[in-house]
């Protein structure tokens, strides 16, 4: 009877070991406090620290210069480009990046579908790239002002080399407040089919692409 226990005592371990360890790697969880959402998502990544540095640059390139370009891959499978969903469609039609400010300027349709649609959304972004001794890397975007649609935004995404180990790691932490008609709309369960995942599928676009280029070296 006490080896019985002892052995399920064991098991029970072992599942919340197991599972604890892949949370650590990649995990996604979303907070809600005082109208905001803070959503944090990760995913561990093996591919080459160089190569994934050079697909980076081209993300960051390409969000201000080429979203046409970005659309190809780094946000591919996000339905921003006028693909139908349930709750919102998201028209993504262009970015401006002037360099002297450092505003990136995002330009779009947000359509309610039976209720409104709000044509040509400007979203300015304050886009600040640092780089620390570590070899870690943020892309970091901040509301400028706010819009029909955002409130308040502060997103900062991570490339954390792998370095020595077996995986590095990409990271983005959100934190969003929603204007006063979508703050009525977007509930907590609604945020999560309407926002979270495709925070999920950029990383995911990025640890894809560089795992590919790993694999042509």
């Amino acid at each position: 009877m006490k080896l019985n226990k002892c052995l399920t005592l064991f098991c029970l371990l072992f599942f919340v070991t197991i599972k604890s360890m892949a949370s650590s790697n990649d995990s996604i969880s979303t907070k809600y406090s005082n109208g905001e959402f803070t959503t944090f998502c990760q995913l561990s990544i093996s591919a080459n620290d160089s190569v994934t540095n050079e697909v980076v640059n081209l993300f960051v390139q390409q969000m201000c210069t080429d979203i046409k370009g970005l659309f190809k891959w780094g946000l591919k499978g996000m339905s921003l480009a006028n693909e139908k969903d349930e709750l919102l469609v998201f028209d993504f039609k262009e970015t401006r990046y002037n360099k002297q400010t450092g505003i990136l300027k995002g330009i779009g349709d947000v359509i309610v579908p039976g209720v409104t649609t709000f044509k040509d959304l400007s979203v300015d972004t304050k886009l600040i790239l640092r780089s620390f001794t570590t070899g870690k890397r943020e892309v970091r975007l901040d509301l400028a002002s706010p819009n029909l649609f955002i409130r308040s935004l502060r997103g900062s995404f991570y490339f954390i080399p792998k370095g020595t180990h077996r995986n590095g790691y990409l990271q983005i932490v959100t934190t969003i407040r929603f204007a006063w008609f979508f703050d009525l709309f977007v509930t907590q369960a609604r945020y999560k089919t309407i926002l979270e995942w495709r925070l999920r599928q950029m990383l995911k676009n990025i640890k894809e692409e560089s795992d590919k280029r790993t694999k042509m070296m």
